[in-house]
């Protein structure tokens, strides 16, 4: 799994140094290296790659923005460090917050969005229990 991920970061950056990071491959290879970095344990890589691709998606409205919004609060959901889930839980509410705004948040990601508000105004040493 370790290699799998090396080897979709080599694409990744390949991809982006080709194009840019907006581009549909590059986010594709950067999408695949963030579900790598959860498979292989590395919630704070997964994280922080699942909310780019989320970030790029939410700011064109893609119809695929609410899935990597999901995506990337699955991956914050194992983040333990008060700091980056503070820093990443708020982009992520605003991130769900513009996309309702837009009509583009499915009934079936209502409890994800509940999570991330619940889980940002919870005492730092009590969330560290908290599951999705």
């Amino acid at each position: 799994m370790d290699q799998a991920l090396l080897l979709a970061t080599a694409l990744r950056e390949h991809l982006t140094g080709r194009y840019e990071a907006a581009h549909p491959y590059a986010l594709e290879a950067r999408a695949l290296e963030a579900y790598l970095a959860h498979l292989c344990g590395i919630p704070r890589q997964a994280t922080l790659l699942a909310l780019a691709v989320a970030r790029v998606r939410c700011q064109h409205a893609d119809p695929r923005a609410a899935d990597d919004v999901a995506r990337a609060t699955a991956a914050w959901s194992l983040l333990e460090d008060e700091q980056p889930v503070r820093s990443h839980g708020t982009e992520l509410l605003n991130m769900w917050q513009r996309l309702g705004d837009q009509g583009l948040v499915p009934d079936a990601h209502a409890p994800l969005v509940r999570y991330v508000g619940e889980r940002m105004h919870t005492p730092p040493r009590a969330y560290a229990a908290q599951t999705l």
